[in-house]
Parts: C-alpha cells; structure tokens; sequence
C-alpha cells in the first residue's frame, strides 16, 4: 500500500533549505544546488578567514599565500535540520529566523530533502556543524611545502569548515563542502533523488493576493515539469500548522505535533 504524503514526511530523515523561489524554482527543474563560495558567506569568520602571516603583514610569503588560496578552495551547502535541545525538539521548517532571513520573510521557499538520499561525490565531507564561545579567525599552518599545506587543511577540515560561533547555534546546521579546483570554479551537488517537498507559507491574516500559496508564483511552482508535493505552512486556529494540499488532515500543528 503507497504511504500518504503525511507518512512519508513523518518518516524521513529530512535537511531543509530555505531560499528564494526563483532560487528554489532552478534547484527543481535542475535537480542540482550551486556549492556556496566561502567567501561570499555570511559568517565574518568564514568569510574572511585569513592565515598567521597577515595579521603582521600583508607581504605573505609564498606558502602563506597558497593557504590562503587552498581556503578558498573550498565551497560548501548548508542545510537545518531538525534537533532535541533542553528536552525540545526544534523542527526545521519551524524556525522563523530561518523563514525571515533565508526565504524572503516567508515569501521564499522552504526545500525538504532525505538526507539518506543525498547523492555525494567522493570529493564531499558532510557533517554537522559544532559551535563554541570562541573561534579563531585565524589560520596559523604548520606545514611549509604546497603539498603539505594541502594535506594539513583536508585534515584540519572539522576545525575549519564545521565550527562556526555560538550565535549561530539556532541555524542546526548541516553542511556539506567539496574542493574545487579553483576557487571561482562553479560545483553543483546532485538532488535529483533527495529532492522531496517544497513547503510554501501560507498567511491566513492577509488578504490572497498578498500570500504567496494563492499568488502567482506558487501557481507556477505546482505547474513546473518535475512534480513534486507542495506543503502549506499556515497560521491558523491551531497557531502554525503544516499541511498537505491534497489531504485532510495536517501533517503537523504547534499546539499537538505531528499526526498519525
């Protein structure tokens, strides 16, 4: 017997991300999501991770340099996931912050995917992101040689690339990163099977042609050529509620949790 889509969503071990529609909308007719460049992250630290020699100089010497660039090799995909803190489970799609600051204050696109359906390269590393009170700015390499610098940061790669700063903590992230060859080179990772649900916000305190479910972008969600099923997440009687298009009953509501 086929499960519902309600059973289905309960069920999987899901990562979700939050995005523009038109974002959302190339990510599903593609079936593929862009690696992130760590420079243009929105984490100071990562943003900007320097090496030892530059706090002193700007004149880097050659392997300085080369580690610099080796740092900026790297890209990466983050997700939310859902996670138990203090005897509370926060679920992904449930967190506001995530809503107003990733998805266009909840006029973006919130995209669920199963985690054990990710299709990662041999080049991937995929973890869950650490955070700490305090995380050094800087990269102090104990190696000389290209090839050694190379070496250390692929082994130094949880410090570097997966411990970001307390303040960070509520984004429960989960992240992938991959070398490129070039730090400018463009690196996709392939969802064409993990790819699930879209959830869409669905306001119930505003007239219809300012929620997006009954606006003309969801119409052109649901009508792209690859069919996938579009969840609503509303405010309503039972405060915020997850609901299925075609079925009755919610999937998920605030006051209750999920379903059976």
């Amino acid at each position: 017997m086929r499960k519902t889509i309600s059973e289905r969503f309960q069920e999987m071990t899901k990562l979700y991300h939050f995005t523009s529609f038109n974002a959302a909308c190339k990510i599903i007719e593609s079936r593929r999501m862009i690696f992130g460049k760590s420079f243009k992250m929105n984490d100071l630290i990562e943003s900007s991770r320097i090496v030892f020699g530059r706090v002193f100089t700007n004149d880097l010497s050659e392997c300085e340099q080369f580690a610099e660039e080796e740092i900026r090799r790297y890209q990466q995909i983050s997700f939310v996931q859902d996670r138990e803190r203090d005897g509370f489970e926060y679920l992904g799609f449930d967190m506001h912050t995530m809503w107003g600051l990733y998805a266009d204050r909840g006029y973006g696109v919130c995209l669920v995917f199963d985690k054990n359906k990710l299709c990662l390269n041999r080049k991937d590393y995929a973890k869950d992101v650490d955070y700490d009170l305090f995380i050094p700015a800087v990269f102090e390499c104990k190696n000389k040689s290209k090839t050694g610098i190379k070496s250390e940061i692929w082994h130094r790669r949880d410090e570097l690339f997966f411990l970001k700063r307390k303040e960070w903590e509520y984004e429960q992230e989960y992240r992938i990163i991959r070398r490129a060859q070039n730090a400018n080179d463009d690196e996709y990772l392939d969802v064409s099977d993990a790819l699930a649900f879209v959830i869409v916000c669905k306001d119930e305190s505003v007239e219809k042609g300012e929620s997006i479910w009954d606006g003309l972008h969801c119409i052109c969600l649901k009508h792209l050529k690859r069919k996938i099923p579009v969840l609503s997440y509303v405010y309503d009687i039972d405060w915020y509620t997850l609901y299925s298009e075609n079925e009755g009953d919610p999937i998920w509501a605030e006051q209750l949790g999920y379903y059976c």
